[in-house]
């Protein structure tokens, strides 16, 4: 057998040392993220429980198993070639095993998937802190985000900080709030000393937080609407519309006799109301323009209270089922299913001509649902695990819609509004101070729990590092 060239021995001696190294410091790299992932990433002392495991940690492991191998081979051979009595070749191969720290921790990284952890917060109200009622979200170029509790309304600004309040009255408090700010104005609805929640009608400049008209207005139910250019309220006896930029009266319908309102809803071609008359429930469209009802329809009431989805499409959800009206007031032909919740937690979000609902799939997960609200047609059906539930919807600056599921892991989703399908792996959302109920508006959380144990508002950024 030819013996090789005492050059060509040492070369390969030198290249057996530098893999040998380089195979082990990815192998003990890998070991120890294998530790860091399951106490970082669990919060109980099971590693693989009923949630699965960490994302990554099978193929991290197995990785660093194969690297312990090879690396046990490659320091056998070196050894038995003594290919280690070279200083050059210790030099070459300890900064190739240094080296190969890089690839290793991008190799990790691949593995483990985005991760998201808090990067910023507000000091949590504390015990006795008013419930809070909802949330807003100003220009996404302003970045501003309000939050709105009984004793008053706070905007935090594009860094997380308080950027103006808007205290209740005197004696009084803020009762309700609008679901939506088109122009970046909001309606309030507030108390004052002498009245029941609530008798006064607020329109606020989101941004500014400067009160821009009030009104004063008797037994005022439920919570105010803005759609279009209509601020629109409901009382005891009738349904005002005044302009939402003036504050100027525009119409008054009175509601018909016997009919107690339930729930209005503005858009810029119709007003819908629920209302509970002797037929029970009874959905009535009126005129954006004049108030006069244009058509009514006897609403489908099952254990669950029926709910306005939309006034421009016009839709409601009645005995589980999505309602899509035409023009004339009649249901469109649509999909009977699947069911759709309007009570407990269930998540809804209308994006456009489109609702996204949280809804039950036989009786053992949620999934996320999307209906037309044109004409009432299932689009699709976006299944997670067996036991995730899903925690809240929010509709990006890019138009994807956002959707955090909690199973063993919190997970933030993006997903295409058209088809359902993720845009991208799903981010852990890691450690964070999220209460049952909350808001999401881009990497900005708000929580609405009630007990003033949890940040108010908080705000996530990438993981770097473990």
């Amino acid at each position: 057998m030819d013996t090789p060239p005492p050059l060509v021995k040492r070369l390969r001696d030198h290249v057996r040392l530098a893999a040998a190294c380089a195979f082990s410091t990815v192998a003990v790299l890998y070991t120890v993220l294998c530790l860091k992932l399951t106490d970082v990433d669990m919060s109980s002392d099971v590693v693989c429980g009923s949630g699965g495991c960490p994302r990554g940690l099978g193929p991290l492991a197995l990785w660093a198993l194969v690297a312990g191998l090879l690396a046990g081979g490659l320091w056998w051979s070196a050894v038995k070639g003594r290919g280690y009595r070279s200083a050059i070749g210790w030099l070459v191969a300890v900064t190739v095993g240094l080296v190969a720290l890089w690839p290793g921790w991008l190799g990790f990284s691949w593995l483990r998937g985005p991760h998201m952890d808090l990067f910023s917060y507000q000091v949590p109200d504390g015990p006795g802190a008013d419930k809070p009622l909802g949330s807003w979200a100003g220009h996404p170029d302003t970045g501003f985000v309000i939050r709105a509790r009984a004793d008053g309304v706070t905007g935090y600004n594009g860094e997380g900080r308080h950027g103006w309040g808007l205290p209740a009255p005197a004696g009084g408090a803020v009762c309700a709030m609008s679901g939506d700010t088109p122009s970046g104005t909001g309606l309030l609805t507030l108390t004052t000393a002498e009245s029941t929640c609530g008798n006064r009608l607020v329109a606020v400049d989101v941004t500014s937080g400067k009160q821009l008209w009030t009104k004063d207005i008797p037994k005022l139910v439920g919570k105010p609407s803005a759609g279009g250019s209509l601020a629109v309220t409901a009382t005891a006896d009738a349904v005002l519309a005044h302009d939402l930029v003036t504050g100027a009266e525009l119409w008054r319908s009175p509601l018909p006799a016997g009919a107690v309102a339930m729930e209005v809803a503005a858009g810029p071609d119709r007003v819908l109301l629920l209302a509970r008359t002797d037929k029970d429930v009874e959905l009535y469209a009126l005129g954006a323009r004049t108030g006069a009802v244009a058509w009514r329809f006897a609403m489908p009431v099952g254990s669950e209270s029926p709910r306005i989805v939309s006034a421009s499409p016009a839709a409601a959800v009645g005995a589980g089922r999505l309602l899509a009206f035409d023009d004339a007031g009649r249901p469109r032909a649509g999909s009977q299913a699947p069911y759709v919740p309007t009570t407990g937690a269930a998540a809804w979000l209308v994006a456009g001509d489109v609702l996204y609902a949280a809804v039950p799939e036989r009786e053992k997960r949620e999934v996320l649902a999307a209906f037309s609200l044109k004409d009432g047609r299932h689009l699709w059906t976006r299944a997670f695990e067996d036991d995730w539930r899903i925690r809240g919807l929010a509709a990006d600056r890019t138009g994807r819609i956002a959707v955090v599921t909690e199973g063993g892991y919190t997970h933030l989703w993006h997903l295409d509004p058209g088809t359902g399908k993720p845009r991208g792996e799903s981010t852990v959302l890691r450690g964070l101070p999220l209460g049952e109920s909350f808001a999401l508006y881009g990497r900005t959380f708000v929580n609405l729990d009630d007990d003033g144990r949890l940040p108010p508002i908080f705000d996530v950024t990438p993981t770097i590092g473990w």
